[in-house]
């Protein structure tokens, strides 16, 4: 039989927190890797462009000097998260440098053209599948281990990047429509198995972030519709959805945001689309 344990003291009792961050050298994860560094976290971020992870973290650590009494490491990890040994060894570097992880944000993800299910080729379709959702389980599947208690500690945090397209499609999208649908489930099964290990689970829905992603949804002819046309939508601040990926991270863990969706405000293809 299953028990439960006691949700244990949060932030931990001597140290400084210890958080990574796929797909963390630009948009929404290096957004949050600022504001995790800046709250005085430790931070790894992951990515596959070097020399892009590397201008990131020394612009974070830059800016965290300046708070001395706060400051958090930011240090990188160049790896593809569908390997497994890239996925192992993210976590191994942050073991060796900060001996522990309380927090991983599963953020790196891939995005298709706007392509009918016809056309779709299989390449394209395994693609997606393995950066967004088999990349996804390795991340979780290696945060357990290091989150069990097998490595002296127990328990903490992952927060998966979902999509309002975990919710409700846009048009001539099924890879990333149906690899986003499937990170619910594999938020929801997570934080079922979390609660033996005192593990949260969240999943973040985030609609028209300013990123490099979102740029042809506010230039142009437009995001696509689900009528088939095009509209220019608007879009938010990335550091908004930064600062809520901090604020449920800071949460005691017997606390859980299980699912938060945060977008721009006027975005027509989300509510409105049913």
């Amino acid at each position: 039989m299953l028990s439960w344990p006691e949700p244990r003291p949060y932030p931990p009792p001597a140290g400084r927190k210890t958080a990574i961050v796929t797909g963390g050298s630009q948009g929404i994860g290096k957004a949050t890797a600022l504001a995790l560094a800046l709250s005085g976290w430790n931070v790894v971020i992951s990515g596959r462009r070097l020399e892009q992870l590397e201008n990131t973290a020394n612009e974070i650590n830059s800016k965290t000097m300046e708070l001395p009494n706060k400051r958090g490491k930011t240090m990188v990890f160049q790896g593809d998260m569908t390997v497994e040994s890239a996925v192992k060894g993210m976590f191994e570097l942050a073991l060796d440098a900060f001996e522990r992880v309380d927090l991983v944000f599963v953020n790196a993800g891939a995005s298709s053209d706007d392509v009918p299910i016809q056309d779709v080729s299989i390449e394209v379709w395994q693609s997606i599948v393995n950066v967004n959702l088999t990349g996804s389980w390795l991340c979780a599947r290696e945060a357990f281990r290091c989150m069990d208690g097998s490595r002296g500690y127990l328990g903490g945090r992952i927060i998966l990047n979902g999509s309002i397209s975990s919710k409700t499609p846009r048009l001539y999208s099924t890879p990333y429509t149906a690899t986003k649908h499937a990170i619910t489930g594999l938020t929801k099964s997570l934080a079922l198995e979390g609660r033996q290990h005192n593990i949260a689970v969240s999943q973040i829905d985030i609609g028209n972030a300013r990123t490099d992603m979102t740029a042809s949804m506010r230039a142009g002819p437009g995001a696509m519709q689900a009528n088939g046309t095009r509209l220019q939508e608007p879009v938010f601040d990335c550091n908004y959805a930064a600062k809520e990926v901090v604020h449920i991270a800071e949460m005691p863990l017997g606390v859980n945001v299980q699912e938060v969706t945060i977008m721009a405000t006027a975005m027509p293809s989300y509510v409105g689309r049913g």
